[in-house]
């Protein structure tokens, strides 16, 4: 109140005789909201995560509420206030409800939390339980929804981070995205929605979608170093020939690129590739050239053109032979 009569004072002095006077800086609005009675943003975040808590609430209204928690922690500040208003715990905790609903909408709310944020993604890794349950998510959750929002949230919370990539591996998560690739988890959502209505089948089916993030997601932490020990994880994965083998069935311009730059990693390494790979790449190299991967205008992809010669340059070498 004493800010706002101060503020109120100065700008009708100054209103007569001041050119400037339209331009008086307005109150501030954490104050105005206070006098009228309005939620500020904490007050905010916590009443949406009581009607997400909330057991007698419609899956509707949690829904609406999440979506209102996922609008507040865009803001940095609202973000990592996230730990200090005790948030994270019962947003963890949703990654297990049975609602596949809950489990999406709970994976958007992470993910948009720590995005780029460093501060919330280290308070994201305070809580060991949460980054193996997005990739279970990730991985074998029967909802496609729910699996496309967790590969969001485990981006998030690794990229250019070394304790998330930590997490990350720690919990197997190499293993857990190159099954995901190899779609050996398919059969089992499968398995899980084979009672699901005709209606709402659309909301489970697998989709191609989940193996590009994973693609994705794989160039993304090759991206920076340490790189020997992550190929070497890759190698022992038997990752190259997977690779390979998506190269003639993978229907993206932009997922073959990251398949070709994850290949040029291992290739620029001092790794490199062994004959037997070497082999492997330029039979795969040669079968995607029939097959049209590379008849493209200059329109469409300059970049994995350019990309793919430095591959083959690459194999050239004698780098590991």
């Amino acid at each position: 109140m004493e800010k706002l009569l101060k503020w109120s004072i100065e700008n009708s002095q100054n209103a007569g005789s001041d050119p400037d006077s339209q331009r008086q800086k307005a109150p501030n609005p954490e104050v105005l909201a206070q006098l009228f009675g309005q939620p500020d943003d904490a007050q905010l975040m916590r009443a949406a995560m009581d009607t997400i808590l909330d057991p007698s609430v419609d899956i509707e209204t949690k829904e609406t509420a999440f979506d209102n928690l996922e609008m507040l922690v865009e803001n940095l500040d609202n973000a990592n206030n996230l730990e200090s208003l005790d948030l994270w715990a019962p947003l963890i905790e949703q990654l297990v409800n049975p609602s596949p609903v809950v489990r999406k909408m709970a994976c958007w709310v992470i993910g948009t939390a720590v995005q780029n944020n460093p501060k919330s993604q280290a308070a994201l890794l305070m809580y060991p339980k949460a980054v193996p349950n997005l990739l279970r998510i990730a991985s074998t959750d029967p909802s496609k929804e729910a699996r496309l929002k967790a590969m969001y949230s485990l981006s998030s919370a690794i990229r250019n981070h070394a304790s998330g990539y930590d997490s990350f591996k720690n919990a197997e998560g190499w293993q857990v995205l190159m099954s995901i690739i190899r779609q050996e988890t398919q059969h089992k959502s499968d398995e899980q929605t084979k009672n699901v209505p005709d209606s709402q089948r659309h909301l489970y089916e697998s989709d191609e979608d989940i193996r590009r993030r994973s693609i994705f997601l794989l160039a993304g932490i090759l991206s920076t170093e340490p790189f020997e020990d992550k190929i070497e994880i890759l190698r022992s994965l038997s990752a190259v020939p997977s690779l390979l083998e998506l190269l003639h069935v993978e229907g993206s311009y932009s997922a073959i690129e990251k398949i070709v730059q994850i290949l040029l990693v291992i290739a620029k390494s001092q790794a490199g590739f062994t004959r037997e790979e070497k082999e492997g790449i330029r039979r795969g190299l040669l079968r995607a050239k029939k097959d049209g991967l590379l008849d493209l205008d200059e329109t469409q992809n300059e970049g994995l053109t350019a990309e793919w010669r430095l591959l083959e340059q690459e194999l050239n070498s004698a780098k590991r032979e």
